[in-house]
């Protein structure tokens, strides 16, 4: 089996792509955890 640079790489990209690809639907998710909790405060001091 011999080395190939390019496999390698394009390896590191897709993990990449994958990685970024999580993190983006995280923080999707925490903004739609907070938003709930932020009216409910408003509704309460109202």
């Amino acid at each position: 089996m011999s080395y190939n640079p390019d496999q390698y790489y394009s390896a590191i990209e897709l993990l990449l792509y994958v990685l970024s690809f999580v993190t983006m639907i995280l923080i999707f998710l925490y903004i739609a955890y907070e938003r709930p909790s932020e009216k409910k405060k408003a509704v309460e001091e109202e």
